[in-house]
């Protein structure tokens, strides 16, 4: 699924990774009228390097339908029992074992909220428009957060719940609100340009070019690239795809850069087992001495420390 992959690909930057993770569980939820929600449950045996992160998609009316508003999270869920005796797949005995049952895995929950249109529509009752999403938009667009507490909050809630039929449609519909209250917020807290992550990040054949820069960057960590070479292999003034870039993932394009090289070289330092010059060279150091300045900036570690672990 486009989305799932879309989302997973902020929360774990580097794509190679989320080949790790097993799918535990799935939820889908129809309330009539007013949403669909949708729960993923990933679990990974190795440690992963998760962020939580949020999206708001906003489609505008067309063809006799009104606006639709969906919300999609990726956030680090708490740790699951492959006990299959486990109720709920949550080690029955966690109180008792105080986190210390050796079966339970992280895992990544991600969850989807789609409004059904006639849901939105019937928010916009008696308001000429919805000020917060811009519903009267003509042109879809999508923004990345980050999740805030409460948010997280409401989150876990959807996620571990005792209800069923009616009232379970009630407790998510309840919850559903909450979200979109707090996205809102979050939004607000914005001016007009960056609540949108910049108002040309409308359009979506810019955000594919931002995410087109992203992947070059990710596939060539031992060669480092100009900006200026970026924006001409994506066909993107160079101005806004540094804008585009730090709206949609949150951090300016040298520190994203050095973050995912430094997080491979953690890789092949502490899993590979490879010496400290060997992976200097392969992430594009000539000097051993600038890598371990560069790698101890990230990590907190000389690399030669993190061997000896």
């Amino acid at each position: 699924m486009k989305e799932v992959q879309e989302i997973l690909s902020l929360a774990i930057p580097q794509p190679a990774m989320s080949d790790q993770l097993h799918l535990a569980e799935a939820d889908t939820v129809a309330v009539p009228d007013c949403l669909e929600y949708h729960l993923q449950r990933y679990v990974y045996d190795r440690p992963l390097p998760v962020e939580d992160v949020a999206m708001v998609v906003y489609q505008p009316a067309r063809r006799g339908q009104s606006a639709a508003i969906e919300l999609r999270y990726c956030v680090a869920g708490s740790r699951y029992c492959k006990n299959p005796g486990c109720t709920d797949q949550v080690c029955a005995e966690k109180k008792k074992l105080q986190d210390d049952c050796h079966d339970k895995l992280p895992s990544i929950d991600m969850i989807t909220v789609r409004f059904q249109p006639a849901f939105i529509q019937s928010l916009q009752k008696g308001n000429t428009s919805f000020s917060h999403f811009e519903f009267q938009s003509r042109k879809p667009f999508m923004k990345t957060i980050q999740p805030c507490t409460k948010s997280k909050a409401v989150l876990e809630e959807m996620v571990h719940h005792n209800y069923e039929g009616v009232l379970k449609n009630i407790f998510l519909q309840s919850k559903a609100l909450e979200l979109l209250l707090f996205s809102s917020d979050q939004f607000i807290q914005n001016d007009t340009d960056e609540r949108y992550g910049c108002r040309f990040l409308t359009h979506m054949e810019d955000r594919e070019k931002i995410e087109k820069a992203r992947n070059i960057l990710l596939e060539q960590l031992d060669a480092p690239v100009t900006i200026r070479e970026l924006a001409r292999r994506v066909a993107m003034n160079e101005c806004y795809l540094k804008k585009g870039f730090k709206a949609m993932f949150g951090t300016t394009i040298y520190d994203y850069f050095q973050k995912e090289r430094m997080e491979k070289a953690k890789g092949l330092l502490y899993e590979k087992g490879l010496s400290v010059s060997d992976v200097a060279i392969m992430m594009g150091y000539s000097c051993i001495s600038h890598f371990s300045t560069a790698f101890k900036k990230h990590t907190g570690l000389k690399p030669c420390e993190l061997l000896l672990r």
